[in-house]
């Protein structure tokens, strides 16, 4: 075989033409100078496949011990990232955040993360974060409505009328055009606030924990603040829907609380109005006890909500109502109230150490961004007091 032949052939082949010429030394008229220079051709041959195979295997090798050690780098990154989300959990962190709040300085928090929070904000203890998250699910109305995050203004459409689906039978003549008037309901954001002031020498001892009972405060007063407003919303809502002013809340009036009071406000509400609350205080609470003791509890005057009663201040009792008050609310909040942060869910907290400074006082301040409203018609209705 020529040198270009040898080279054409594989291992196999190689090894397989090796025996061959054994066989043909054996022969009387072989050649046998001519076989030995072949079988010295394919060893060579042979020589260069197997370096040729160990390199490549090398570089495979080689290859899978970069990718093993991405994989390795990887999963020491959510390791790093894990160990972050427990650093805010310790006292430590704890510690670092707070004097940072206090001197405006988070370079030794951010010392205590793995994480590059340079130029960004320094998270907060889960401890301050669970507080303001616990107030949010306290909210006695707040807590069931829509909530959502975009950013600026919010709007939001809701359906005046239409005209409903026919039924078409193959051939006929089309059927008419719906007829659709659609408003809109714009979730403008306000700034709700509260603040508090400290003492300088009470505030350089604060502790994570004492810190975490400021935020509490402040945070369960801003919820309160807008638990009142999204009331207020309802309350001021029309009593029908149109395009320009909103969507409708009905209104039923009485002049006594009796066993049908509720059951005849919620036959106003639309039949998609399912996951339905009451609103009321608790002294009109007791003034429907009273009707139902009368009654030797033998009516449900509760049309079955006796309990998915939300109590609330913001409510005047049916006793200090006077005429054309809202005493009681009845709906269903997730489906009729929209509540947009254009901020995040955060109350956000700011220390100010500069305006009462010649007091030797502290300033601690919290906000919230809130945009709400009525956003679906009949979805509520008001109970109102009139004078007989």
């Amino acid at each position: 075989m020529t040198i270009e032949e040898i080279k054409a052939l594989d291992i196999e082949a190689l090894n397989q033409r090796v025996a061959d010429i054994k066989v043909e030394m054996e022969s009387e008229d072989s050649d046998i100078e001519a076989l030995s220079a072949e079988v010295d051709a394919i060893e060579q041959r042979q020589m260069e496949l197997k370096t040729a195979a160990k390199e490549a295997a090398e570089k495979r090798a080689a290859v899978a011990a970069d990718q093993m050690a991405e994989v390795i780098e990887e999963r020491k990154e959510e390791d790093i990232k894990m160990t972050d989300m427990e650093m805010r959990n310790t006292p430590e962190y704890g510690k670092a955040f707070v004097k940072g709040l206090l001197t405006d300085d988070f370079t030794e928090a951010r010392a205590l993360l793995t994480e590059n929070v340079n130029g960004g904000s320094v998270p907060v203890p889960e401890i301050l974060e669970n507080e303001i998250k616990n107030a949010w699910e306290e909210a006695q109305f707040l807590q069931f409505a829509k909530r959502t995050t975009y950013k600026g203004n919010v709007k939001v459409g809701f359906e005046v009328s239409a005209t409903g689906a026919s039924v078409h039978v193959e051939g006929a003549n089309a059927p008419d055009e719906e007829t659709l008037v659609w408003g809109t309901v714009e979730l403008k954001a306000e700034s709700i606030k509260k603040w508090i002031t400290v003492s300088d020498e009470a505030l350089e001892g604060t502790t994570i924990d004492t810190l975490g009972e400021i935020y509490k405060e402040v945070a369960q007063r801003i919820v309160e603040k807008a638990d009142e407003i999204a009331i207020g919303k309802v309350i001021a809502a029309p009593a029908t829907t149109s395009a320009a002013n909103g969507p409708g809340v009905p209104v039923s009036e009485v002049s006594a609380i009796a066993a049908d009071t509720i059951v005849n406000a919620v036959a106003l509400l639309s039949g998609k109005a399912k996951d339905l609350r009451i609103v009321m205080n608790r002294q009109t609470k007791a003034a429907f006890e009273a009707v139902a003791l009368g009654l030797s509890y033998g009516a449900d005057i509760y049309d079955g909500l006796k309990d998915r009663i939300i109590f609330s201040d913001a409510l005047k009792s049916f006793s200090a109502a006077s005429a054309d008050d809202t005493f009681v609310i009845i709906g269903d909040i997730g489906y009729g109230f929209q509540a947009n942060f254009p901020a995040g869910n955060d109350v956000k907290i700011k220390v100010d150490d500069l305006s009462l400074a010649e007091k030797d006082l502290v300033k601690i301040v919290g906000r919230q961004y809130v945009g709400m409203g009525v956003v679906a018609p009949k979805a509520f209705v008001k109970i109102n007091k009139v004078t007989e």
